[in-house]
């Protein structure tokens, strides 16, 4: 078999490899089997960037992507562990994966689409300030304005990306729905089967952009 012929097969089995790392970590989570999601978790976003390179190659346009979902791996370790260091970090962690995705989708023309799409940030930063109301009579002034900032990178980063591409968006908004779940769960508003709401929008959010941001990176290079 070629190594054209061979990439294909590669895509399928790395997407068919983190569709059983999703299911197997959902499961975990839903059967709060920790030695379970220690397995499962940490290999979804390495499984990711795999695909993203078999797909396109060594680009240098997907570097930041690669860079943002090794940072988002790190976070994913992060919030493995228990209490708010651990949290802290993988927020930190987990900033600087939004920043990348800003930046790669800014490169991709962003800053235009969101003259055309202006309410796009307009629904975003009512959501940001919606958020801030919302758990700031429940959480220390330190973690509101770390909250806080962290939000603004999260709604920056789903603002950028519906601005480039409306399925890249979806995928966007899916992360958006899970980070701020995770926040409001940190101010004591988790809902019922909050854990599991928050990874499956995780894992479909990341998938979604990555497959996305794949097709759009082969269709520009044409």
């Amino acid at each position: 078999m070629t190594r054209e012929g061979a990439a294909p097969v590669a895509r399928r089995v790395l997407l068919l490899a983190y569709l059983v790392c999703a299911v197997v970590d959902l499961f975990a989570v839903a059967t709060s089997n920790v030695e379970l999601e220690r397995l499962a978790k940490p290999l979804l976003m390495p499984i990711l960037a795999g695909y993203l390179l078999v797909r396109v190659g060594a680009r240098r346009s997907v570097w930041l992507v690669v860079v943002s979902l090794a940072f988002a791996c790190g976070g994913d370790i992060a919030l493995l562990g228990s209490g708010g260091v651990w949290f802290g970090v993988g927020m930190a962690l987990f900033a600087v994966t939004h920043l990348c995705y800003v930046a790669t989708f800014v490169r991709m023309g962003a800053l235009r689409g969101l003259r055309r799409r202006f309410w796009i940030p307009a629904a975003y930063a009512v959501a940001w300030v919606v958020l801030v109301l919302v758990v700031r009579p429940r959480v220390s002034l330190v973690f509101l304005v770390a909250l806080a900032a962290y939000g603004l990178l999260l709604f920056a980063m789903g603002s950028t990306a519906a601005a480039v591409d409306t399925l890249l968006g979806l995928g966007a908004l899916l992360f958006v729905v899970s980070d701020v779940l995770n926040g409001l769960g940190a101010g004591g508003l988790a809902m019922p089967g909050h854990d599991l709401v928050v990874m499956a929008t995780y894992i479909l959010g990341q998938a979604a952009i990555v497959v996305r941001l794949a097709t759009l990176t082969l269709r520009r290079a044409r």
